[in-house]
């Protein structure tokens, strides 16, 4: 049998729709407007018919004063004279729907931020009818998302000020706890000046705490230059400025750049670790150095040597080789499978490297060699050849 609920939960699938009505229609055309139900069947006996019938009708309109309307039909069968059928269930109108659904309030605070916002943005009106659940849902906001809407819209200034700097009379938190509803409008009112990122600052191009990227000097002779030989500095001045070395070592690990030995003619660079090796992707002045890279013997280790390949492709590996592996392994293994379609910039061996460690998950990590055999072992591969 049909109960209230469940034609109420058939009757709330056309709220959204009656909604979007609205941006355009003071008063949606969409009444009067059936809703299926399980009708009654002849082939039932007459007091289950009956019940199904009192039911109805004791919910209706008819009976309440509000709420749905049923319109009948006269049948009879073999084995009783003509009875009432109810043929359809439907609402009038928008009156009696919205007290059936109990969406009265909310509907009256829909059409009073739909003046609000069209008032101060009129070329949300589009938005609103596309999204007319997200104005719902975020009801009280709505003075709050326009200030901000209205200063990207017109006053926003790229990279000048940082989220807390913005001058719009709204906390920080608000634009950090409402990012995902700020993102729908933004992208839809300002679509030329947004940046492919997933972030939100940067794709609105608010100004960001900037990435450090550290550095140990591993040559005396130019950390004199430098007063330091272990710093961290701005992205944007490592990309400025050049340090005058040939050779760059780039670790994956931090505590594996910490403990890099000494060696002439040679700086080591650590960006955050992993896949971070992004943040110094085509910086000018490293394309003329000799550049090795030093991370762990696995398939993701590869996968990032690859991509550094993508950025400066004569990288050379510091102790990623299967030698290498062989003599050092201890029974590693790793829970990831790296999906790599094609990594560029790597050897054939290296490769076939790879899918031997994806396949069967296993792992060096470079703290797992001695230091001793580090250090003789840096010493051979950043020959007097490279210097």
């Amino acid at each position: 049998m049909t109960k209230i609920i469940d034609i109420k939960k058939e009757a709330l699938k056309y709220y959204e729709k009656f909604l979007s009505g609205t941006v355009e229609n003071d008063s949606p055309v969409m009444f009067p407007f059936e809703i299926r139900y399980s009708k009654p069947q002849l082939s039932e006996d007459r007091s289950t018919i009956k019940e199904k019938v009192d039911y109805l009708e004791k919910n209706s309109k008819s009976k309440l004063g509000w709420g749905y309307e049923i319109e009948w039909e006269s049948k009879s069968s073999r084995t009783w004279s003509e009875v009432n059928i109810p043929i359809k269930v439907y609402f009038s109108d928008e009156t009696n729907f919205l007290k059936f659904i109990e969406k009265e309030k909310e509907h009256s605070e829909f059409r009073d931020n739909l003046k609000l916002i069209t008032s101060q943005i009129p070329e949300l009106a589009k938005w609103i009818k596309d999204n007319p659940l997200d104005v719902v849902k975020n009801s009280t906001k709505w003075t709050e998302l326009l200030r901000v809407c209205l200063y990207f819209k017109s006053e926003h200034l790229p990279n000048k000020y940082y989220l807390r700097e913005l001058p719009v009379s709204v906390d920080t938190k608000f634009i950090e706890n409402n990012s995902s509803i700020l993102r729908s409008l933004l992208d839809f009112l300002i679509p030329e000046k947004i940046n492919v990122s997933n972030y939100f600052n940067e794709r609105y191009s608010i100004k960001n705490k900037e990435k450090l990227i550290r550095i140990r000097i591993l040559c005396d002779q130019i950390a004199t230059e430098f007063n330091y030989s272990d710093f961290s500095i701005k992205l944007s001045d490592f990309i400025s400025r050049e340090i005058p070395s040939k050779n760059i070592v780039i670790a994956e690990n931090e505590l594996n750049f910490l403990t890099l030995p000494k060696k002439e003619s040679t700086i080591a660079i650590w960006s955050g670790g992993g896949f971070q090796v992004s943040y110094i992707a085509n910086v000018a002045w490293l394309k003329s150095k000799k550049i090795f890279y030093w991370g762990d013997i696995d398939a993701a280790g590869l996968t990032i040597l690859s991509q550094i390949r993508t950025y400066y492709d004569s990288v050379k590996s510091i102790l990623m080789d299967r030698a290498t592996f062989e003599k050092f392994y201890d029974n590693g293994k790793t829970d990831k499978f790296i999906s790599a379609k094609q990594l560029k910039g790597l050897t054939a061996e290296e490769i076939e490297f790879f899918n031997y460690l994806n396949e069967n998950r296993l792992r060096l990590e470079q703290e797992k060699i001695p230091q001793l055999e580090i250090v003789e072992l840096f010493k051979k591969i950043i020959s007097e050849k490279h210097l």
